[in-house]
């Protein structure tokens, strides 16, 4: 029902950005930035406040001498990224498996090594799924593009997908969350919805949703999720002037 819903709305949200200019498309999009950002970058730590991101992203050379500097860094890694999936979605560019690695590495700049698959397996502590083994990581991403090709996957399953297998399958060793949230924007904004975002209070069910796809295979719960998300997300830029 949630998905018959979002499908409607985006027929409406389509004819409501042409009415709007290109500099309010432009603040919607920062305003939405600096919030994704936050709660993304926030899931692996919660030392910097939504001010503290504000303050940085208007002025990158800004120093935070009481926090650490890869939390910093990892907040302008990822306006870099995010700006990366509009432009790219932007021109309609499919994923694939250059664009997936240049993300990374744009996540992870001056933190690690980015844009290469891991060389060891990893166990996560506290997860129910255990990722699979690194030698499989080729073969198991080669098999990510191909479904994502194929064409009976569309609309918020196949955004769902793009986040969830990703997720699963954990190519890299760190910033795997960061990574499949912008994957999933990206998916979103190909298909001509709307980018989201995962607030604190929403990652109980968020991780729960992502279990059931990790654990059970099924994907219909997250994409539930995802459409609630969606709607929200759709009737507020409606509202916009």
């Amino acid at each position: 029902m949630k998905l018959e819903e979002v499908e409607a709305l985006k027929e409406q949200l389509i004819n409501k950005k042409k009415t709007l200019t290109k500099a309010q498309l432009q603040e919607i999009c920062e305003e939405f930035d600096k919030k994704f950002i936050y709660e993304s970058t926030s899931f692996e730590n919660d030392d910097f406040t939504f001010e503290d991101v504000c303050f940085l992203l208007e002025d990158h050379s800004r120093e935070f001498p009481d926090k650490k500097p890869n939390r910093r860094k990892a907040i302008i890694n990822n306006y870099h990224a995010i700006n990366m999936v509009h432009q790219l979605a932007g021109k309609g560019q499919e994923l694939n498996e250059t664009i997936v690695k240049d993300l990374h590495q744009l996540l992870v700049d001056g933190i690690i090594t980015g844009g290469v698959y891991r060389t060891r397996d990893l166990f996560i502590l506290g997860a129910k799924h255990v990722p699979p083994t690194y030698l499989k990581i080729f073969k198991k991403m080669d098999q990510y593009f191909s479904d994502l090709n194929d064409p009976e996957l569309k609309g918020l399953e196949k955004a769902a997908f793009a986040h969830l297998q990703l997720l699963k399958i954990y190519p890299f060793m760190d910033a795997n969350g960061r990574l499949a949230r912008l994957l999933l924007n990206y998916q979103l904004e190909l298909d001509g919805y709307l980018p989201v975002s995962i607030t604190k209070d929403q990652r109980d069910l968020y991780f729960k949703n992502i279990d059931e796809y990790k654990i059970n295979k099924k994907i219909e719960p997250f994409t539930e999720f995802l459409a609630e998300l969606e709607i929200i997300r759709i009737k507020e830029f409606m509202e916009r002037d």
